[in-house]
């Protein structure tokens, strides 16, 4: 796997309140970001036990299309992150 030196140049910080890159591929990196910051543990937000970042994506991934699923059958628009 190579490294771009050069990466995070347009990267998006999610603190920053910037508007996502409308360039498709830099917005998937963000959104993948955005995805990957939601799993990991925190103090805040420690893992389950025998929990891994990856199930972790897993669960919160399954958490949000259910209640995307959710808030589309009563007719609102699914909640942004």
């Amino acid at each position: 796997m190579t490294v771009d030196p050069h990466s995070d140049y347009h990267a998006h910080d999610p603190e920053d309140g910037e508007q996502r890159s409308e360039d498709p591929t830099i917005r998937e990196a963000q959104e993948l970001e955005a995805r990957m910051r939601r799993a990991l543990a925190t103090k805040e937000d420690p893992l389950r036990d025998d929990e891994s970042t990856s199930e972790r994506l897993r669960r919160l991934e399954g958490e949000g299309a259910r209640s995307a699923e959710s808030a589309d059958s009563a007719g609102e628009p699914p909640s942004q992150p």
